[in-house]
């Protein structure tokens, strides 16, 4: 696991807005509310699932089990364990910090979210990260819905993005959200798929996630193995040993 990943790993988990704050004329006709919105969010105060996890971009090819862990609006936990019980890194987000251990090169981040918005050109937002590894529907900015045969088409403008939210009218669940940069053009596309209950609502087992960016390809994708929410109070154990160097980026 390589610096380059480290960052590569946080950039496609934290899809928010950019730095630029100027909203785009495509979306020109817009609803002042998202009550014409018909969505089924997943809610929950506890979370764990297991899984796996793939990213491949030109430098990195990681294939690993993963284990993820949330608190509602507040903290997401994730250990990286590519075989027999060893765990390669750990990550845990807070509302207003990122940390990361790389057990394999004794290296680990701990920042805050305006070093990463000013090093990735991405204005990090908890709440948009958790939306979106949830696969729940976030409002933001101004909007227009659109019907589409089986889909409702949800065309959000936000700082410098254009969000393109497409929910099925069979589940009223999330299947596909683009994010497009009208400043840079970069963009990204994140695909839900295997739906199965949780709780009482349907959830997607499987998220591939497609980055462009400066012309580059990077692939991820998570897939849930098992999955549940609770109201029993998870752990989120995070300590970084004495001996390991903090990781700057220049």
């Amino acid at each position: 696991m390589s610096k380059h990943l480290l960052v590569g790993l946080l950039a496609i988990l934290m899809l928010a807005g950019c730095k630029k704050e100027t909203v785009p004329t495509t979306a020109s006709e817009t609803t002042a509310t998202v009550g014409r919105v018909s969505v089924n969010n997943l809610d929950f105060n506890y979370l764990n699932s297991k899984g796996q996890i793939t990213y491949n971009d030109k430098n990195d090819n990681l294939t690993s089990g993963v284990t993820m862990r949330m608190k509602k609006d507040s903290v997401i936990w994730v250990s990286v364990q590519p075989g027999l019980g060893i765990e390669a890194a750990r990550m845990m987000l807070t509302q207003d910090s990122v940390y990361m251990i790389n057990r394999l090169h004794k290296e680990y981040v701990a920042t805050d979210y305006r070093f990463l918005k000013s090093k990735l050109n991405v204005d990090v937002n908890f709440e948009t990260l958790q939306a979106i590894l949830l696969g729940n529907y976030k409002a933001q900015g101004t909007e227009k819905v659109m019907a589409e045969e089986n889909t409702q088409h949800i065309q959000q403008s936000y700082q410098n993005l254009l969000y393109d939210y497409f929910i099925s009218l069979d589940n009223s669940k999330l299947k596909q959200l683009n994010v497009q940069d009208n400043g840079s053009g970069n963009s990204i596309t994140v695909k839900y798929n295997n739906f199965n209950q949780v709780g009482t609502v349907p959830f997607a087992h499987d998220m591939a996630a497609q980055v462009l960016q400066k012309g580059e390809v990077t692939d991820f994708t998570l897939k849930h193995s098992r999955i549940s929410i609770s109201d029993e109070v998870l752990e989120f154990p995070f300590t970084i040993p004495k001996d390991y160097k903090r990781l700057t980026f220049n």
